[in-house]
């Protein structure tokens, strides 16, 4: 698929080439309106995804694919954006959009605190960990397969930790029992996710110093960071 540059708004981003199209979205010079459009688009995606959802009897917290979307946040966005794309997704839940898993608006209901709350709540905070770990490894050329699975695995660790303390406050259960519930069952879940996400970063933003001489073109064409 041929280049063409588009002329309207994100005029220097290259739908074709998601290299770009990265290094275009975290850009200084993209315009407020620009960054308030791609903010609401990835806490739209986090919605979406939040709606493909399946519960299983061992846990009350539902299986997800949010993690996909707030992966994707921090990968795509810089870090206050990605951050404030999180804090919109909850808010616009909190209004009463039905954005929340299996069509939740809501983080309490009837006096009771919901099970995924403190993930939900978490969320902002992995995806502006991820954003910033990338930004560091990116520019310091040590973005490789390792480093994006330590990087992504520990912004996950906020989303244990609010997600385990939320749900032993709901139930009324000890930290352990909230602990096997809400964290032992989504262990090979999230770092199947994590590693998909791994992989697709590293095939599609290669950081590396052997970069080939079209993806360093790419780079060079692109507005500075």
């Amino acid at each position: 698929m041929p280049y063409v540059e588009t002329r309207s708004m994100f005029n220097q981003v290259s739908w074709d080439k998601p290299l770009q199209w990265h290094l275009n979205l975290r850009s200084e010079e993209l315009s407020l309106l620009e960054r308030g459009i791609t903010i609401a688009f990835f806490s739209g995606l986090t919605a979406l995804c939040a709606q493909i959802a399946f519960v299983v009897p061992w846990t009350p917290v539902p299986y997800t694919f949010q993690t996909f979307a707030v992966l994707a946040t921090g990968m795509y966005l810089r870090r206050n954006d990605a951050f404030a794309s999180g804090c919109l997704y909850l808010l616009v839940g909190a209004l009463g959009a039905p954005v929340f898993a299996d069509g939740g608006s809501e983080l309490v209901i009837d006096g009771a605190l919901i099970a995924s709350g403190g993930y939900l709540l978490a969320f902002p905070f992995a995806s502006a960990i991820v954003a910033e770990g990338l930004d560091r490894s990116s520019k310091s050329e040590t973005a490789n397969f390792n480093s994006l699975l330590i990087c992504w695995t520990f912004a996950m660790i906020p989303v244990y930790i609010v997600g385990t303390l939320w749900l032993a406050e709901a139930y009324g259960v000890g930290l352990a029992q909230a602990f096997e519930w809400g964290v032992e069952p989504f262990l090979i879940w999230d770092f199947a996710k994590i590693l998909v996400m791994a992989l697709v970063t590293m095939k599609l933003f290669p950081y590396s110093s052997g970069q080939t001489d079209e993806e360093n073109s790419v780079e060079n064409n692109s507005p500075p960071q």
